[in-house]
């Protein structure tokens, strides 16, 4: 494991650097907007993948747009899912954006991921890591190396309401538990990056996020493999809970990798408003 944390770092400080400090490749090559787009996402899995290839514990990967696994080393124990870089559609506002790692050891499936980390780059520059083991840490990076910090735990209940989806394309039932929310003085932040609107929530200690069925998202949005098993797990060792109308999100089973969710995670005392919401 410390060999697979140790590549995610190396991930981090060399996306960092090429693709939000030292830019200038990326935006001085004469491509549009959505090639640029392109290219960076190319950049980024090529950096996760080479490695990757690097650590001989990981068996192989998965990422959220390539739909196939590339085996690495047959005797290798680790099964790494990625999401490269978390809505490229925001490199245009100099947003915050991020990567998203599961790792799960010998079958994807919600019973064997073992520790789950993501980066956020840009103005925040942090990787978060969570294992059973070790909790949820938070790392900052200072004088060119990643410093650990203090772990984050999220309180029975926040004040932050992070609401995904287009708001006309919400049912009834969803705009009025957001609404109630709200109405109860809770803050919108929301940033259409899972990864970021995830660090704000722990952060804040607590709060709710929401993505839910669409009519143009009928099954959901979030990827279950990439994103919504490794975002719940670390909600969960943070003291939260992740759910969707089925029931707990990690108590999915025969997933397959191009399936999707909704999603509801946050702290104990919104989620359960959630569930009485699905209830009533």
């Amino acid at each position: 494991m410390i060999a697979v944390f140790n590549a995610i770092t190396n991930i981090a400080e060399d996306i960092e650097k090429n693709v939000f400090v030292e830019c200038e490749s990326f935006l001085e090559s004469n491509l549009t907007e959505q090639q640029m787009r392109e290219s960076v996402h190319k950049y980024c899995s090529e950096v996760i993948q080479r490695e990757f290839k690097k650590v001989k514990s990981v068996h192989g990967f998965i990422g959220k747009y390539k739909k196939e696994y590339i085996t690495i080393n047959e005797s290798g124990k680790y099964k790494i899912s990625y999401v490269a870089i978390d809505n490229l559609d925001l490199l245009d506002v100099n947003f915050s954006l991020g990567s998203i790692f599961g790792i799960y050891e010998s079958q994807m499936d919600a019973f064997h991921l073992k520790a789950a980390m993501y980066i956020t780059y840009g103005p925040t520059f942090q990787l978060v890591f969570a294992s059973k083991s070790e909790g949820v840490i938070y790392f900052s990076f200072e004088n060119g190396e990643f410093i650990e910090q203090d772990p984050l735990n999220l309180e029975k209940e926040g004040k932050i309401n992070s609401t995904a989806g287009l708001v006309h394309e919400w049912s009834s039932e969803h705009k009025e538990l957001v609404d109630s929310f709200f109405n109860k003085g809770y803050r919108l932040r929301f940033s259409d990056s899972l990864s970021l609107d995830t660090h704000q929530i722990l952060f804040k200690k607590g709060g709710l996020y929401s993505s839910p069925s669409t009519k143009s998202f009928p099954d959901g949005k979030i990827n279950v493999l990439c994103e919504a098993f490794p975002i719940s797990y670390i909600i969960e060792q943070a003291g939260g809970r992740a759910i969707s109308k089925k029931g707990r999100i990690l108590d999915m089973t025969n997933v397959t990798i191009e399936q999707n969710t909704p999603i509801y995670f946050g702290s104990t005392t919104e989620i359960q408003k959630v569930e009485d919401s699905f209830n009533s």
